[in-house]
C-alpha cells in the first residue's frame, strides 16, 4: 500500500479514536453516552452545534476543560485532514484507473470495515472502555471525586455506575437504612462492588472509599450527592 495510503487510513482511525476516547471522559463526568457523543463530534469538528445539552458542557468546570482540551485537538486535527484528504484524492486521480489504484481502495475499505467489527466486539469493548476510564480517573479525577458513568437511563431516571474516591459525609459510617440516601435524594443502590467483586447488600450495608456501586435514580440527584458541592455540575 502507498505511504499516503496508510498515512491517511491511519489517521481516519486516529480520529475515530479520539472520539471514543474523549467520549469515554465525558460519560465519566456523568454525561449518558448519546449526549457525550454528540458533543464530542461536534466539538472534534468544529461544527458548534447549539443545543440545550450544551449547558451540561458550558455549567461544569471540569467539563469546560476536557472541552477546551477537545475542541483543541479537533481544530488540529481538522487541518491536518484536509491536507491529507486533499493530497489523497490527488493521489487518486493520477492513479484512477490503474490496477494498483483498486488495490490499494481496496485494502482501505477492508480495513475499515475490519476495524468497524472488531469495535463492535463486545469484549474488546469492554477491555477499550475499561482502559480508558482508567487514564480518565488518574487524568481527571485525582481520587478527589467520585466518577460517575452513566450505563442507561430512563423516563424516571438514570442507571449509573459510580466508583468512590471519596465517600460523602452523609455516607461515612452510616448504613444505607440511616444515610436517607432513597428518602432524601431517591436514589437507589443496586448492587455494591468490593474488590472487584460484587457483595450481598442490604437496609444495615455500609459503603467505603474504593467501592464502586451501581444506582438507579435523578441524574442531578446523583450528581448531588456525589460530585463535590463546590463544583457546579
Amino acid at each position: 500500500m502507498d505511504k499516503n495510503f496508510a498515512i491517511f487510513f491511519g489517521f481516519m482511525i486516529f480520529y475515530l479514536f479520539l472520539a471514543e476516547f474523549f467520549t469515554i471522559l465525558f460519560m465519566l463526568t456523568g454525561l449518558t453516552k448519546e449526549t457525550a457523543k454528540f458533543q464530542v463530534i461536534s466539538m472534534l469538528t468544529n461544527c458548534g452545534f447549539t443545543t440545550s445539552e450544551s449547558e451540561l458542557i458550558t455549567s461544569s468546570r471540569k467539563r469546560r476543560k476536557l472541552a477546551f482540551i477537545t475542541i483543541l485537538f479537533g481544530y488540529v486535527f481538522t487541518v491536518t485532514m484536509t491536507s491529507m484528504v486533499i493530497n489523497f484524492f490527488i493521489q487518486l486521480n493520477k492513479k484512477s484507473g490503474s490496477f494498483e489504484f483498486f488495490k490499494e481502495i481496496l485494502a482501505i475499505l477492508i480495513l475499515i470495515v475490519a476495524w468497524y467489527f472488531i469495535f463492535k466486539i463486545k469484549s474488546v469493548r469492554y477491555i477499550f472502555n475499561g482502559f480508558i476510564s482508567k487514564i480518565g480517573m488518574k487524568l481527571m479525577f485525582k481520587n478527589h471525586d467520585n466518577p460517575i458513568f452513566i450505563l442507561t437511563f430512563f423516563k424516571t431516571g438514570v442507571v449509573a455506575e459510580i466508583t468512590i474516591t471519596k465517600l460523602p459525609e452523609e455516607l461515612v459510617n452510616t448504613s444505607l437504612k440511616d444515610s436517607e440516601i432513597r428518602n432524601k435524594y431517591g436514589i437507589q443502590v443496586l448492587t455494591v462492588f468490593r474488590d472487584g467483586n460484587p457483595i450481598r447488600i442490604d437496609r444495615d450495608t455500609i459503603l467505603y472509599d474504593n467501592d464502586k456501586i451501581i444506582v438507579f435514580g435523578d441524574s442531578k440527584s446523583i450528581n448531588s450527592l456525589f460530585v463535590k458541592k463546590t463544583e457546579s455540575v
